[in-house]
């Protein structure tokens, strides 16, 4: 009866052993670590045109981008395909203008005077000049001189055109922590 007994708090205690092994030896850190609003995560992207023009790089620039998840510091697309990612995933996205930089709005298009310039400066067609506003810093490309007219585009000027993205998630510091 003691052989029995002891037989089967062996078996039982066997059990418990490996069960104890197994969950120490699992991996512990959360394989559902992911990136939620808050947190602030870094980021290895290729960005490009559809027709294959690389437009930015953080590969090319040797160093991840580091931004706070959710907070408005990226354009809507970008921030959305980071959310949900874990660390060392990759994925490629394609954002409409709506999830960039929005579409081009003729109204963004005006005439100003000359004179809105600094007076040893001289405008070029194409250049893109930055003005502070009562909203902060606009930028503006010069498309027209007429005379003292001078046309700009306030448009961003990536709006109205589709961006694809190669998009690693290198790190993510958790809001929480």
């Amino acid at each position: 009866m003691k052989k029995l007994l002891l037989n089967k708090m062996t078996g039982v205690l066997c059990l418990l052993l490996i069960c104890v092994c197994a969950a120490g030896c699992a991996d512990q850190s959360q394989a559902t670590d992911v990136a939620s609003a808050g947190d602030t995560v870094q980021v290895d992207y290729k960005g490009y045109y559809d027709d294959g023009e690389v437009f930015d790089s953080s590969y090319e620039r040797g160093e991840p981008l580091e931004f706070v998840v959710a907070a408005g510091q990226m354009i809507p697309g970008f921030d959305a395909a980071v959310e949900g990612m874990a660390v060392g995933e990759k994925k490629t996205v394609r954002l409409s203008p709506d999830e960039a930089y929005g579409e081009w709005d003729e109204s963004l298009v005006m005439t100003v005077d000359n004179s809105t310039f600094a007076e040893n400066s001289t405008p070029v067609i194409g250049e893109t000049y930055y003005t502070l506003t009562d909203q902060g810093y606009v930028q503006f490309t010069v498309v027209a001189i007429n005379g003292t007219e001078i046309s700009i585009d306030t448009n961003h000027p990536m709006a109205g055109k589709t961006l694809n993205f190669d998009i690693e998630l290198v790190a993510i510091n958790p809001a929480d922590v």
